[in-house]
């Protein structure tokens, strides 16, 4: 069968060869000898790119509908048999729309009050069931966890068009209306306080269950926001991409089905493998990855979208540099306004301006969402070509990729890309309807590990329950070793069992070593900790760094960019004086240029967005809000006054600005731009995102004079999702 598959293959690939009266005989011979249907699949699919060519294409058409493939038959010259098919297997939400024969399977399986786990190939159509889902108005209340923003954004825009039935809520500030769509991520699932009732909820990417390292607090916390939501609702939808299968027992502990559909391919691939003889340090082997790199790059020309996967935001802008030098890309003038404007709000030799002039940009989870938005639209509009990623965008968001370049072979510094992975981010590449036959390029060797059984600690307890993760158990820790992990934190006084527990985003460890050392200190820290103010003075801000970068490994999150406690208080003066991110950028250029000559712009803008987004924006408040709760625990038990730091947490993480400002941002308004429209524009509540968007959507027609035109294009695209 292989040997008959190569030659089919190598046949579709001729361009001269145009014996189809042959081949399409033997085609519907194979299929009919039920030896391998999935490569029969394949071989079809492939044949769709050149199905003008055909005079007899309602061949091909029959096998797609034999195979299930009914998106694919051309109904105005398909049968009256594979029309009725095609009518059954319409979708809720667009009679124009059509599922093929497994994603039917999915969603009928659902409708009749299944719970279904899928795996599935990334070019399935998992997303398309879940549209389904709403347009079948069988629910009032649906809760979908997705693991990133830009999956937030993405979806939210797909499901824009059911606003008459349901509000979409995004952000824990928003109250629910009568029926809702809440789109989180795991860390929102937990703060939302204002679930009424859940009739269905959704997890995307559901393998994240999983932990991949020791203390995966991300993965903690999905595990915790399943549990919650399945305390509430009993009926849910996950899906993911292929793995092995579930760690035994899942299946029977939650009643559900699952389901493995690893071939039913919508897409054909072709993988292209470029190995390495170089070994040793990155910047050796780079090299040679380069000259390979620049080939297939110039192969492809600039009429494919391709986008080439790397390990880390600093990998991505410095290859962009490279390809930059190189000179394969000339200007083309497509994108000089967003070039002007990212020059203008940023830094003038931000590589970033000088790409998007080529048509090529790098997108990961550390630039401002806005932006990023913005530059993954700008790509599937083809106004960019070449787009380089992590996998915060390859392993979630569509894009309209042809070609999928491999680049790096770890997913991390350390950790070699395993075939979970690859298939995960090579199935990017093609897309139904937009490309039959999709092609990766892999520079190195194909990963040679088998796909994970996927395991949910929160419900086995095995030994990839974390600490943290027992802790919440309680009393459901079942067996003696567990128990004994946890022990520790029963058998201590220092602090409250509630209190570890509220704040399950800071390891229980950590807040005891913390607390115990209040204990001793507690006379000589209570006056700089017990503020007069709701915000610190510039003692008790040094004092309070201090403890953050001492007592929470403040200095390994985001990136390193915090290596000493006055740093961390520098910083946080500059948010609270409200520098905007052209200085920031400037600033930290000059700082650490003086002992590196090699830092430039592109770290600098690294830097600065990493401190702003994972510690400004995130992982601080949660810090203060922890050690606002302990010290008010520990003073009161000695008699002591204490004080109150949540108004200052909540100010810092919306960077001293209503928050407001931060809320538009995820609906595609940048910073810079939501400023000038709340000097300009009237609002009765700027610290409530739902009394802003109905301001602004009343405000859709007004001219926006204040903002250039560039600026006014943000506006117009995010108030036609509000």
């Amino acid at each position: 069968m292989s040997n008959w598959y190569q030659k089919a293959k190598n046949k579709l690939n001729d361009y001269s060869f145009n014996d189809w009266d042959n081949f399409l005989p033997s085609l519907i011979n194979k299929f009919n000898s039920h030896t391998n249907e999935s490569l029969v699949q394949d071989i079809v699919i492939r044949a769709l790119e050149r199905k003008d060519e055909m005079e007899d294409a309602f061949i091909l058409d029959h096998l797609l509908g034999e195979l299930g493939l009914f998106p694919y038959i051309d109904q105005e010259n398909s049968t009256i048999r594979d029309r009725i098919k095609h009518s059954l297997f319409t979708t809720p939400q667009d009679k124009e729309k059509t599922f093929h024969i497994r994603q039917a399977e999915v969603f009928h399986r659902i409708m009749n009050e299944q719970n279904v786990i899928l795996s599935a190939p990334t070019s399935f159509g998992k997303s398309l069931i879940i549209e389904a889902l709403v347009a079948s108005n069988e629910f009032d209340n649906i809760v979908i966890v997705v693991p990133t923003i830009a999956l937030i954004d993405e979806l939210k825009k797909k499901l824009f068009s059911y606003r008459e039935n349901y509000k979409v809520i995004t952000q824990v500030t928003q109250q629910p209306s009568h029926r809702n769509i809440y789109i989180f991520t795991q860390e929102r699932v937990l703060e939302y306080n204002n679930f009424s009732s859940i009739d269905f909820f959704i997890v995307d990417e559901f393998y994240k269950l999983a932990p991949t390292k020791k203390n995966d607090e991300r993965c903690d916390r999905l595990n915790l926001a399943f549990r919650e939501l399945y305390k509430k609702c009993k009926r849910f939808y996950m899906l993911g991409p292929k793995i092995n299968g579930l760690v035994s027992g899942i299946e029977e502990e939650l009643r559900c089905t699952f389901l493995k559909f690893d071939s039913y391919a919508t897409v054909a691939t072709n993988e292209h493998f470029y190995p390495l003889e170089t070994t040793g340090k990155d910047a050796d082997i780079d090299i040679e990855r380069d000259q390979k790199l620049f080939q297939i790059l110039e192969n492809i020309g600039r009429n494919e979208q391709t986008v080439i996967y790397c390990k880390s935001p600093k990998r991505s802008s410095s290859l962009m540099c490279r390809i930059l030098e190189s000179g394969l890309l000339t200007p083309d003038g497509n994108n000089n306004d967003l070039a002007e404007w990212l020059s203008d709000n940023f830094h003038k030799n931000w590589t970033l301006v000088e790409g998007v002039k080529h048509g090529i940009a790098y997108h990961h989870a550390q630039l401002p969402r806005a932006v990023g938005a913005l530059i993954v639209d700008l790509f599937n509009d083809s106004k960019i070509n070449i787009l380089i990623c992590t996998s915060t965008l390859i392993e979630g968001v569509n894009t309209n990729a042809k070609n999928i370049v491999i680049y790096d072979d770890c997913i991390t510094r350390r950790t070699k890309l395993d075939m979970f992975t690859f298939n995960n981010i090579s199935g990017r590449s093609g897309r139904m309807f937009e490309h039959f036959v999709g092609n990766v390029f892999i520079l190195g060797d194909r990963p040679k590990v088998e796909l994970p059984f996927i395991d949910v600690p929160i419900l086995t307890q095995s030994d990839n329950a974390s600490e943290s993760l027992l802790l919440h158990l309680g009393t459901e820790v079942k067996d003696e070793q567990n128990k004994s992990k946890v022990r520790k934190f029963y058998d201590q006084n220092i602090l409250p069992l509630p209190l570890l527990l509220k704040h399950q985003g800071v390891p229980p460890n950590r807040l005891i070593d913390f607390a115990n050392d209040l204990i001793t200190n507690c006379g000589s820290w209570n006056k700089q900790m017990q503020w007069d103010s709701i915000y610190p003075t510039s003692e008790q801000l040094r004092h309070l760094s201090m403890i953050m970068f001492k007592y929470f490994n403040v200095s390994s999150m985001a990136g390193g960019t915090v290596r000493s406690e006055q740093q961390l208080f520098k910083k946080l003066i500059d948010i609270i004086k409200k520098v905007d991110d052209k200085d920031l950028i400037n600033q930290d250029f000059v700082f650490w240029k003086k002992g590196n000559k090699n830092y430039n712009i592109d770290d600098a803008v690294q830097s600065v967005f990493n401190f702003k987004k994972n510690l400004v924006n995130y992982n601080l408040p949660k810090i203060l809000y922890a050690i606002s709760d302990i010290q008010e625990v520990i003073f009161s038990r000695f008699g002591y006054n204490h004080g109150d730091y949540k108004p200052f947490a909540t100010s810092l993480e919306h960077f001293y600005l209503p928050a407001a400002i931060n809320s538009l941002e995820e609906f595609g308004i940048p910073n810079q731009i939501a400023k000038k429209i709340i000097n300009n524009v009237e609002f009765d509540d700027l610290e409530n995102i739902d009394s802003v968007i109905e301001s602004l959507s009343e405000h859709k027609k007004d001219s926006f004079s204040y903002l250039s035109n560039f600026e006014k294009l943000f506006v117009r695209k995010a108030l036609s999702y509000m």
